[in-house]
This record gives structure tokens, sequence and C-alpha cells, in this order.
């Protein structure tokens, strides 16, 4: 494993009642030419959303408003992975693999989303895990946006 260090630039962002998060926050990469995200935070609550539960493969739908209590991951220009944990009215919390385009915010989404300057993301196959995992690459110093 290689770690590369890279500066970021910081995009702070609210979504209102009603928008889908994921997405938004692909259209913002796309009108912004952004190739390499990720959630450094994030508050509001979802009326919706689908999780994957790790190892099951089970999937599990929140159908009633709830707090976002984590939210992390990152977005390339066409894939995203991101984890969440939420709460409900009583205060209970599950959290998974958010799935597909299913983050619909109840009042509010407040995001603070940041790029990576000097790489980008995509995904490939891994036969050790079995999923599309994250590869880096830095970007050349000529033409790269």
């Amino acid at each position: 494993m290689t770690a590369t260090s890279t500066g970021i630039r910081c995009f702070p962002v609210r979504y209102g009642p009603g928008t889908e998060i994921v997405s938004s926050v692909h259209q913002m990469m796309e009108a912004n030419q952004l190739k390499s995200v990720f959630i450094m935070s994030c508050v509001g609550s979802v009326r919706s959303a689908k999780l994957r539960m790790p190892a099951t493969g089970e999937f599990k739908e929140l159908t009633t408003p709830h707090e976002i209590v984590s939210l992390v991951g990152t977005f390339d220009e066409k894939i995203h992975h991101l984890h969440g944990s939420f709460s409900n009215s009583q205060g209970n919390v599950i959290g998974g693999h958010i799935q597909g385009e299913s983050l619909i915010v109840f009042t509010t989404a407040e995001l603070m989303l940041a790029e990576c300057e000097d790489v980008t993301f995509s995904r490939e196959y891994d036969p050790e895990s079995g999923y599309d995992e994250l590869v880096i690459h830095k970007k050349s110093s000529i033409g790269d946006k």
C-alpha cells in the first residue's frame, strides 16, 4: 500500500427537503469539474435511505425520518462508496453501506465536501474482497484537472 499526500479544496453545500444527496453531489462534481471527492462532515436528516448490511448483503430501507449521525465516503466521477449511520425518533441507530441514490433529505443536509487536488479516484475489481475497490492515481503535472 502506498500513501500519497495531496492538497484539498473544501466545498460547503446545503441540500434542502426532498433532495437526493448522492446524485446532487455527483451533479456538483460535474459542474465544478471535480474528480476525487470525499465527505469531511455531514449533519442533517433523511426521510429515506437504503442500506446494505455487512456480510449478509441484506438490505434495510429507512422509510421514516432519521437524523444523520455519520455519513462518510468517497466519490469518483461515476461511482460512490458511502457508509452511513442514522438514528430514529427513539435514538436507535442503524448503519450500513449506502445503496444507490437513496438518501432523500428530510429537513436539511449540510455537507463539507473536499476534493483531493493531486489525485484522482477510480474503482477496480479486487478478487480478494470480491468488490470494486478504491484505486488512487497521482495526477500528471500537465493538463490534469
